[in-house]
């Protein structure tokens, strides 16, 4: 099969312009610190790597147990309140002990 002149003109034209796109794809990935595709790839394969070393299981537990730490912390936070209150009431002198005071100046 021969190729005309109008075919080749507009393979050529297409090849230019997957060039220009794959130039301007880089430029973007360039501007956001990757030198390029190629490096974007490598990183994304050792971020693959990376993520294929934990398992969803150790992040199921780890979650779970960063829960409940939370849990505690809330109730250890609710029940330092109470004691905040608590100690306010307690230090407040009484009413009875203001009035006291008063009658005996």
């Amino acid at each position: 099969m021969l190729l005309n002149a109008p075919m080749l003109e507009q393979m050529r034209r297409q090849t230019e312009d997957i060039i220009r796109y794959y130039g301007e794809l880089n430029r973007r990935v360039a501007t956001n610190g990757v030198d390029g595709i190629p490096q974007l790839l490598e990183i994304a394969k050792q971020v693959e790597t990376a993520i294929g070393d934990v398992g969803a299981e150790e992040l199921t537990w780890v979650a779970a147990e960063i829960k409940r730490l939370l849990d505690q912390l809330v109730r250890m936070d609710a029940q330092l309140e109470q004691l905040r209150e608590l100690k306010t009431l307690l230090t407040q002198p009484s009413e009875l002990d203001q009035s006291r005071r008063r009658s005996s100046l």
